[in-house]
């Protein structure tokens, strides 16, 4: 079973003071961000527990956004500085828990890919095309698998159905030699704006499978 933890330690500050205020505050009041993100994590980690210890799941799928599509929304060490040892600690406790980690983040992260493993991280899940995804997977050698690289851009009411199943064949056949990669639409829930979309993509993966190797 898997469940889904939304508003991560980055998006839960920007709904409390607005976007605009959390960047500026992690550069002009660092002690007194670090407070708060020590006051948010913990609080995720009693939400993590009461998970764990009532439901049980497999997996967890941790979101928070960190980024554009082409860049990340700060600094790669401001990132370092404020979020990696925090998602370390949180799932560290997953981990010891027998649980799989799902980290969402359909943004540009390739500056911070390898830290995002570190976390632990078993996934990153909504690699966005824009990301240099041959060379990430090259540097993690496989300590976490990346999922996504289908541009959302086809998930449109008038995308046609050779666009879709194009983008689809696209990723299978740039990164579908990756040990570690699974194709998929960005989003961080299931399925597809258009469900049509959705349908034509899983049916283009899957004949690429067949294709390939036999199943």
């Amino acid at each position: 079973s898997t469940t889904v933890m939304g508003t991560g330690i980055f998006e839960q500050l920007h709904m409390l003071m607005t976007f605009e205020d959390t960047l500026c505050n992690l550069l002009l009041y660092p002690d007194e961000m670090h407070e708060l993100i020590d006051v948010i994590t913990e609080y995720r980690l009693e939400y993590m527990k009461l998970i764990v210890e009532n439901l049980h799941p497999d997996a967890i799928i941790s979101h928070d956004d960190w980024g554009t599509k082409t860049s990340l929304f700060m600094a790669p060490d401001v990132w370092r500085e404020f979020f990696k040892a925090p998602y370390k600690k949180l799932y560290d406790y997953l981990h010891a828990n027998g649980v799989l980690i799902v980290h969402h983040s359909d943004s540009f992260c390739e500056p911070i890919a390898e830290d995002i493993a570190d976390t632990g991280a078993d996934v990153w899940q909504g690699v966005l095309p824009t990301n240099d995804i041959l060379s990430i997977s090259e540097k993690l050698d496989g300590r976490m698998a990346l999922m996504g690289g289908i541009d959302s851009g086809v998930d449109r009411a008038d995308a046609t159905e050779d666009e879709i199943r194009a983008e689809a064949r696209r990723v299978c056949e740039k990164y579908g030699h990756l040990k570690h990669f699974i194709p998929s639409i960005t989003y961080g829930g299931p399925g597809t704006i258009y469900p049509r979309v959705g349908d034509i993509l899983i049916d283009e993966i899957d004949r690429y499978n067949k294709e390939k190797i036999g199943i």
